[in-house]
């Protein structure tokens, strides 16, 4: 039995509640009939910021600081959302990944993609490296850094 889709705007908010790991993320966005348009409509129906609160609010809980190697810089994210643009951040340093809304004092690269795009990412399910070479994702900045920092977290 597939995950099922909420209809009720408070499902939603407790289906984004329970959402703690890329796994369960993953689930929902292979579940039945779920497509661009249905993660948009999902993420209108949640809250746009409530939903990108969560993602870069567990970014760090995924992060590992050993397969990092002492890699260190922020991450602009630049959010194409139903809501209008979304701009977040990604700080590493010191073993440890935040995460949270705003551009970074400095970014050291900056990625631009959609929501859906995002949110498949964030599960494994999308390469950054093909994300970028087919258009899904935009980099500019240190381009290495973007490549290395996949690799950083525990998509389980």
């Amino acid at each position: 039995m597939g995950t099922q889709i909420p209809s009720e705007a408070g499902d939603f908010d407790q289906m984004l509640e329970s959402v703690s790991t890329p796994a369960e993320l993953r689930e929902l966005l292979n579940a039945d009939g779920v497509d661009d348009k249905v993660v948009a409509e999902f993420a209108r129906a949640a809250g746009v910021d409530g939903v990108l609160d969560r993602i870069f609010g567990l970014m760090g809980t995924r992060f590992v600081p050993d397969r990092a190697g002492g890699g260190a810089g922020s991450v602009q994210w630049d959010i194409t959302t139903p809501d209008g643009p979304r701009t977040y951040h990604l700080d590493i340093a010191a073993g440890r990944a935040t995460g949270g809304r705003g551009a970074p004092e400095k970014a050291t690269v900056t990625l631009a993609m959609s929501l859906p795009h995002l949110l498949r990412l964030c599960t494994g399910e999308l390469n950054g490296v093909t994300g970028v070479m087919s258009g899904k994702i935009k980099v500019s900045g240190n381009m290495m850094f973007g490549a290395k920092m996949q690799g950083w977290f525990d998509y389980s």
